[in-house]
C-alpha cells in the first residue's frame, strides 16, 4: 500500500469520526429555527382545526388569508434573526452533512408543491393536496433518521418514529379534516416544536 492510499484512509476515517464524534454546538442554531418553524405551524394547524371542530369562526376573506399565510411570513422573520448567528456557529463536518440533508428536503418540499398542488388543481380535489403535508412528514421523518444513523441517539430515532406515525395517520383519515388536522398538530409538536427547544439545550460532546 502506497503513502498516498494509507493516508486517503485515514483521512476518510478522520472523516467519518468527525460525523460521529462532532459536538453538539452546531445543532443550536438548528434547533432555534426548528422551534421557530414548529411553533408558527402548529399555531396554524390549531387554527384550522379550531375552524373544522367549529371553534373558531373567522369568517372568509382577509382573516383566513392571514391564517394561510401568516404563519410562513412569521418564520422567515425569524429566521432573518436566526440565520447570521448561524454562520458563525455552525462550522464543522457534522454541521454540513445534516444540515445539506435537512437543506436537500426543504428544497424538494418546493417540488412536492408544484406536483401534488398542479395535479390537486387540475383535479379540484382537496384530497390530494392533502397528500402534500403527508409527503413533507415522511421526508422530516427520514431526515432525523438519517441523524439517528449519523449519531446513534435515540431521540432522534424517535422523532423519525413520530413523523412517521403522524404521516400514516393523516394520510388515514384524509376524509375527516379535524383528525386529519390532530395528527397534524401532533407531528409538529413532538416532530418539530418539542425537538427544536432539545437541540436549543444541546452541548458540546
Amino acid at each position: 500500500m502506497t503513502d498516498s492510499e494509507t493516508q486517503a484512509i485515514r483521512d476518510d476515517l478522520a472523516f467519518l469520526r468527525g460525523l460521529v464524534q462532532g459536538g453538539d454546538n452546531f445543532l443550536r442554531w438548528f434547533g432555534r429555527a426548528y422551534f421557530a418553524a414548529g411553533v408558527c405551524y402548529l399555531g396554524q394547524t390549531l387554527l384550522g382545526v379550531g375552524q373544522g371542530l367549529g371553534w373558531v369562526t373567522t369568517g372568509s376573506g382577509p382573516i383566513n388569508l392571514l391564517i394561510g399565510i401568516g404563519p410562513t411570513a412569521a418564520f422567515i422573520v425569524a429566521l432573518v434573526f436566526i440565520l447570521p448567528r448561524s454562520r458563525a456557529k455552525a462550522p464543522g463536518q457534522a454541521a454540513r452533512t445534516i444540515g445539506a440533508v435537512f437543506g436537500a428536503i426543504g428544497l424538494s418540499n418546493l417540488a412536492l408543491v408544484w406536483v401534488i398542488g398542479s395535479m390537486a388543481l387540475r383535479e379540484k380535489s382537496l384530497t390530494i393536496w392533502l397528500i402534500y403535508p403527508c409527503a413533507v412528514f415522511i421526508l422530516q421523518g427520514a431526515a432525523w433518521l438519517i441523524y439517528f444513523l449519523l449519531r446513534r441517539q435515540a431521540a432522534a430515532a424517535l422523532v423519525a418514529a413520530i413523523w412517521f406515525g403522524c404521516a400514516i395517520g393523516m394520510g388515514s383519515v384524509a376524509g375527516n379534516l379535524a383528525v386529519y388536522g390532530v395528527f397534524a398538530g401532533i407531528g409538529l409538536l413532538f416532530g418539530m416544536t418539542v425537538p427544536g427547544a432539545w437541540l436549543m439545550t444541546r452541548k458540546s460532546a
